[in-house]
């Protein structure tokens, strides 16, 4: 057998366009292009391989489609006729093809070359010329596609977004029309501006003026009915300040001076008393006459108030009814106004990438090329000796596969998110990966959280370097829950099936994550049986929630910080009492996560594991939803299903499971992911 190798620079960078050019060299459709150029149908040397007696070649010839393709096949006489394009090849022509395709798919072997932008394409065949030719070809062929394709690509990409610049030009003019004829037709300002809506200064003034004149006419009404109810008309204020009114009264206290003088002399029948008695009589009448003019000209004066009232009253309807309609009219332009934004904000996102397309399309370089054109080996590399390889493989399979049933059948912990949702009907919200964090930031061995070295590893440790895979997936879990269908939770409890699973450290970290993001969030330890939030914080725990629901203390001075996460407010268990289930289904508990709900963005719960104790359910009634932490080496699927249902008994919503200590080899993206960090 001889192999003959050439080499392809790939000048790209993203991961997944790299493996798509990798797997494009060995695409169907290139082998079909290699195969007419070619003419490897009437190739002899291709037809016709020199055999081989190794036994894996000897087993695989009665399975080849090649081998009894190849051997009907008959030597041509006549000049090849080759198609000039693999794209206008028939259904029945393909089919011709295929055994071919095979069979060049067989030897054909693309690789990658690790930490370099190389790619080796070698060929295995019995005929060296034969594989020479066949790697030229496929390396000829994939570059010349390649750039014919980006080519093609961009022109297209360049007239579909001249067509749509040119359409959305169109769009707005025409939209510019729409708007000035609107603003003619119901008579709007053309420009904004102070003066502009002379209507709404119009209905202001007529609204000032009609509160005047209703003012007006109210009083002129009060003073007239009270001269129509006054006993005695030149007592009425209009009528007792008129000047002709106070000069009467001044010639009738004269008068009644002079008449008090001469009484002192003479008696009521002497002439001239009889005399100022009638001056009396004549300028009394005289006063009753002028009073009764001044309240019928109060009448006119009330009667021309309410006609101008009347008037004013009818100018400021009409004017605003005109307002309405023109508000109306407004309202219809401003959604013109806010189309024609809207057309020229995409417009200019359009014509941006127009002007960026024009800058690369300057740039004409390849990004593949031939580096190391293939050449005739000068050696074989067989006869393959593969036999007792295959058959030691095909037992160790087997046994493998055997020996992987019967542990998966034996197990019973939740290793995966697959078993997750096939065991529990939940989703996996995140998937916290096995290790600890050395001293230099690193993640390496067992997750744990007890005294190392003579230091206690806290919960904060795994999220302080926010580039490892730990950190990572709390955001992931973070952004999990931020898009539960429906609104963002609130108040979240976090618990487990059984202890030591991790609820303490995913509910510090879930916090943390929160606090990261920017929001003002609240961790409350209800684990009143054995309460650890306060050590990881290294915080006292002499006062806290129990204080509160005891009323013995506000809840605002048992708020504490930690000076790394300003976002982050802790209450901490405080003193255990005899009975925490009493204290966490009390009243006051459910007031007090109301009243936190709405001061933080999240407040995060850490309680007692759901499966032992009942303090978890009785939480799940006062918040949104709750997380399911499970220890992935250590929790068995039954007794987190036995949580579940404990939970969803009490009508809890329960968002998902947080798989913790994971393995991420169960996970193939998960795994090449994380391993960028290491």
């Amino acid at each position: 057998m001889e192999d003959s190798r050439g080499t392809v620079l790939r000048s790209y960078n993203d991961y997944d366009y790299q493996n798509t050019q990798i797997q494009l060299l060995s695409n169907p459709q290139l082998m079909r292009q290699v195969i007419l150029v070619l003419d490897l149908e009437h190739n002899p040397a291709f037809l016709h391989p020199r055999d081989t007696t190794d036994i894996f070649t000897i087993l695989r010839k009665p399975f080849s489609k090649k081998s009894a393709a190849t051997r009907n096949v008959p030597v041509a006489t006549t000049p090849p006729v080759i198609e000039k394009s693999v794209s206008e090849l028939s259904q029945e022509r393909i089919s011709q093809l295929e055994p071919y395709v095979a069979g060049l798919l067989a030897g054909l072997n693309v690789q990658p070359v690790q930490r370099t932008n190389l790619v080796t394409v070698s060929m295995t065949h019995t005929d060296p010329h034969v594989a020479m030719q066949v790697v030229d070809a496929v390396t000829r062929l994939f570059v010349s596609n390649s750039v014919e394709y980006e080519s093609r690509g961009t022109q297209e990409a360049a007239m579909t977004l001249g067509r749509q610049i040119s359409e959305l030009q169109t769009k707005i003019k025409q939209a510019e029309d729409d708007r000035l004829n609107y603003l003619k037709t119901h008579h709007l300002p053309l420009e904004k501006g102070e003066g502009r809506n002379l209507t709404a200064d119009r209905l202001g003034k007529l609204s000032s003026q009609l509160l005047d004149a209703e003012n007006d006419r109210k009083n002129l009404e009060a003073t007239y009915q009270a001269a129509l109810s006054a006993k005695d008309p030149s007592l009425v204020p209009s009528a007792r300040d008129s000047q002709e009114i106070q000069e009467l009264r001044k010639s009738i206290h004269e008068l009644e001076q002079k008449r008090a003088a001469l009484l002192q002399v003479y008696t009521s029948e002497w002439p001239e008393v009889k005399k100022v008695d009638s001056e009396l009589r004549q300028l009394r009448d005289d006063i009753g006459k002028t009073s009764r003019e001044t309240v019928d000209s109060l009448k006119s004066k009330l009667d021309a108030a309410a006609a101008r009232e009347a008037k004013l009253r009818e100018a400021y309807y009409q004017e605003q009814g005109t307002a309405n309609n023109q508000t109306q009219d407004e309202v219809e332009l401003a959604n013109l106004n806010r189309q024609i934004d809207t057309n020229r904000k995409v417009y200019d996102i359009l014509f941006q990438r127009q002007t960026e397309m024009q800058i690369n399309s300057l740039d004409k370089s390849n990004h593949v090329g031939i580096v190391t054109p293939p050449v005739v080996p000068a050696a074989a590399i067989g006869p393959a000796r593969v036999s007792k390889i295959l058959i030691a493989f095909v037992a160790s399979l087997l046994a493998g596969i055997g020996l992987a049933v019967l542990t998966n059948v034996f197990d019973n912990k939740l290793k995966s998110a697959e078993d997750v949702s096939l065991h529990l009907s939940l989703p996996t919200l995140a998937l916290i990966p096995s290790g600890t964090v050395n001293g230099n930031g690193s993640h390496k061995g067992k997750l744990s959280l007890r005294r190392r070295n003579g230091a206690i590893v806290s919960a904060l440790d795994l999220t302080s370097d926010v580039r490892s895979p730990t950190a990572e997936a709390y955001r992931h879990l973070r952004a999990s829950l931020i898009f539960t269908p429906g609104r963002s939770p609130r108040t979240i409890l976090v618990t487990s099936g059984s202890p030591l699973d991790g609820k303490t450290t995913t509910a510090i970290n879930t916090a943390i994550a929160f606090a990261q993001s920017g929001a003002q969030v609240l961790l409350i330890d209800c684990d009143l049986r054995r309460p650890r939030v306060h050590r990881h914080f290294d915080l006292e725990n002499s006062e806290g929630l129990t204080t509160f629901l005891s009323g013995r203390q506000d809840i605002e001075s048992l708020m504490l910080s930690h000076e790394a996460y300003p976002k982050l407010k802790i209450i901490t268990a405080g003193p255990m009492p005899a009975n925490p289930a009493d204290f966490l289904g009390s009243p006051e508990m459910r007031i007090l996560l109301k009243v936190l709900s709405e001061r933080f963005d999240h407040v995060v719960i850490d309680s007692p594991p759901a499966g032992s104790f009942a303090d978890a359910s009785i939480i799940s009634t006062l918040v949104d939803g709750v997380i399911l932490v499970a220890h992935s080496d250590r929790t068995s699927r039954g007794v987190v299903r036995r949580a579940k249902e404990r939970l969803e008994s009490v009508g809890a919503s329960v968002y998902g499971v947080v798989l913790n200590h994971a393995d991420l080899g169960f996970d193939e993206y998960y795994s090449n992911y994380y391993s960028s960090y290491d």
